[in-house]
């Protein structure tokens, strides 16, 4: 599972959650965090800051856009993980 989040160092909502995602990363060594500057001309899917898309495989399993708290997005992540048990067959998450 990859974890794409797309912030602004302006952003006071962006500077806050690269702690939570930081300590998500460290609880789940299984996943791959990537972190990415926005640039609006540049990433034209996003919309808003900050945002996480979860992907797998390549493929995008989800996305959202907030400062979520670390509980609500490990809940999230744990109901990806089960999916991508149940429903992708894939061993490497």
């Amino acid at each position: 599972m990859k974890i794409t989040l797309y912030y602004n160092n302006e952003c006071g909502h962006c500077r806050r959650f690269h702690k939570t995602i930081d300590d998500i990363a460290s609880e789940r060594p299984h996943i791959d965090v990537s972190k990415v500057e926005y640039v609006p001309s540049i990433h034209t899917d996003v919309m808003f800051i900050p945002t996480m898309i979860v992907s797998h495989g390549g493929r995008e399993l989800g996305r959202f856009s907030s400062a979520l708290e670390k509980k609500t997005i490990s809940i999230w992540l744990d109901q990806l993980d089960e999916y991508i048990k149940t429903h992708l067959y894939s061993n490497d998450i």
